[in-house]
């Protein structure tokens, strides 16, 4: 075990932090998953945060797969990297990486963001403004365990899925 300072940077300097889509799911057509629906990113801390699919507006583009969304309140700083291209309701920031990253990196500042939800609370301090300032590690100091962890995790899976169709 090494004793090696982790340097840490505030969040901004990571990723560009933009507002969400600020739209209301009830004014939207939903739709069933298999119809090319777009993600309906809320506030929840479960399913990824995805709370419906919809209907892809005409006059607004949703956003790209890939990116991070994070509450701002509600459930505070639940952070998820969305696997499709969505919009988001009230309170949601989204963040773009400003340099290239792979899912496991994107998924350790998920994990770094959540850490800090301790100091928010709902209808109480919500993290509208103070969410670009958190600290996370830079990114050469993320554990070099990270890279390569979500391919790990499949691969035991796999192995486990194995042991329990040939019983």
């Amino acid at each position: 075990m090494t004793n090696k300072k982790i340097e840490v940077t505030e969040l901004h300097n990571l990723f560009d932090i933009k507002h969400g889509s600020k739209l209301d799911l009830n004014k939207m057509t939903q739709c069933e998953i298999g119809d090319n629906p777009i993600a309906f990113i809320g506030r929840s801390n479960e399913d990824n945060a995805i709370v419906a699919f919809v209907e892809e507006l005409t006059d607004q583009e949703p956003f790209e797969s890939g990116l991070i969304t994070v509450a701002l309140g509600g459930s505070a700083l639940a952070s998820f990297v969305q696997p499709m291209r969505f919009y988001t309701a009230q309170n949601i920031d989204v963040l773009k990486p400003k340099t290239e990253m792979t899912l496991d990196e994107k998924l350790f500042y998920c994990l770094c963001i959540e850490a800090n939800r301790f100091r928010y609370s709902t209808f109480g301090r919500e993290a509208n403004r103070t969410l670009k300032n958190l600290l996370v590690p830079k990114l050469e100091f993320i554990p070099s365990w990270v890279n390569g962890s979500t391919k790990n995790a499949i691969n035991e899976l796999n192995r486990d899925l194995y042991k329990v169709i040939e019983a």
